[in-house]
């Protein structure tokens, strides 16, 4: 076999991984335990939003570790066939006050955290991170009791270009984020590193990962873009997948993407969707059904779900006009939608 055709082959068995990877759904939903509306569908994805998986939740103090929450989570999506999408947030109350680091306004109320910044020590933070990574795994050895369904996607952190989630510059963030992968995939080598989403690809937006894409893009396996209807409720057309696409194809970048942030708002939901996966997208996920801002009709939601429950599991799409798309899967057969 000639050396480039042994790359090839491993180059395309990487991307079967990460397309294929635990799950065939091309859906999911962000989810919140307290809500039962909120806790996802059976087998699809979830992201948990903000999630347990936050060091000041599993850590509250030095050395003392709680995983009720987080293995709750864990237990109910085992019982959905649910695969989730574990947001890590590198932010504990305590560690912060040990080197004085400023309060920050938390964007997920009290229960979550009051700091927002660097950790004050990279050590601190990697005693959490192994300890979380090692309780996912699922290697057999120090595993949560009961767990069938090992985490191997992490995203680490959550729309960094906005101080509403992260107070630090772009050097701290990139730091954070490189340690962080490095640490993960060390420690597990099947994981699948999700890039902390960006918040739509307005002109900060683009501003912010044109100067930090490129210094954190060897270490993470999937790109990551948020789709969040303003107030005026105007969408993009297609999520922002094609313009993000685009930033990345300038910055030489080539990932899978993922929408983990999907609100539609007043929009045309199918049209929406249809066009994200058309311009590249492998995975949607919506913000559910009680996510904060506007909402997405009765009507728009029913379609949503007849669209999942129809059309899921495609191989690929073909837009072959403004209203019509044509769907293919593994078994050679073809679907075709007008929208």
């Amino acid at each position: 076999m000639k050396l480039t055709n042994f790359f090839l082959i491993i180059f395309f068995s990487f991307f079967t991984l990460i397309n294929n990877s635990s799950s065939q759904s091309r859906f999911g939903e962000l989810t919140e335990m307290r809500d039962k509306k909120m806790r996802g569908k059976d087998n699809q994805w979830v992201r948990p939003h903000p999630g347990p998986f936050v060091w000041n939740k599993i850590e509250q103090k030095q050395g003392s570790f709680s995983w009720e929450e987080a293995d709750a989570q864990v237990v109910y999506a085992q019982e959905h066939n649910q695969t989730i999408i574990a947001t890590i947030w590198p932010y504990a109350n305590w560690e912060q006050k040990s080197c004085k680091r400023k309060k920050a306004r938390s964007p997920f109320g009290k229960n979550f955290t009051k700091y927002l910044s660097k950790p004050c020590s990279l050590d601190n933070y990697k005693t959490f991170l192994l300890k979380l990574v090692d309780r996912y795994d699922g290697d057999g050895n120090n595993d949560m009791p009961g767990l069938t369904k090992a985490i191997k996607h992490w995203e680490i952190m959550n729309e960094p270009e906005f101080k509403i989630f992260f107070k630090g510059s772009r050097e701290d963030f990139i730091e954070i984020f490189n340690f962080s992968s490095k640490i993960i995939k060390d420690k597990q080598k099947d994981s699948l590193i999700i890039m902390a989403g960006a918040a739509g690809m307005f002109p900060e937006n683009k501003k912010f990962w044109k100067s930090v894409l490129p210094k954190i893009k060897d270490n993470f396996d999937i790109a990551n873009i948020h789709h969040i209807t303003p107030p005026e409720g105007k969408c993009d057309k297609d999520m922002w997948v094609g313009d993000f696409s685009k930033l990345l194809n300038e910055l030489d970048i080539q990932k899978p993407i993922w929408v983990t942030e999907a609100m539609v708002g007043k929009c045309k939901v199918l049209s929406l969707y249809i066009n994200a996966f058309g311009s590249g997208a492998d995975l949607i996920i919506d913000v559910g059904v009680n996510a904060p801002g506007i909402k997405m009709s009765k009507k728009s939601r029913k379609k949503l779900n007849e669209f999942i429950n129809d059309y899921d599991g495609f191989q690929t799409i073909k837009i072959l006009s403004d209203n019509k798309a044509e769907f293919t899967y593994e078994d050679g057969s073809v679907k075709s939608l007008e929208f």
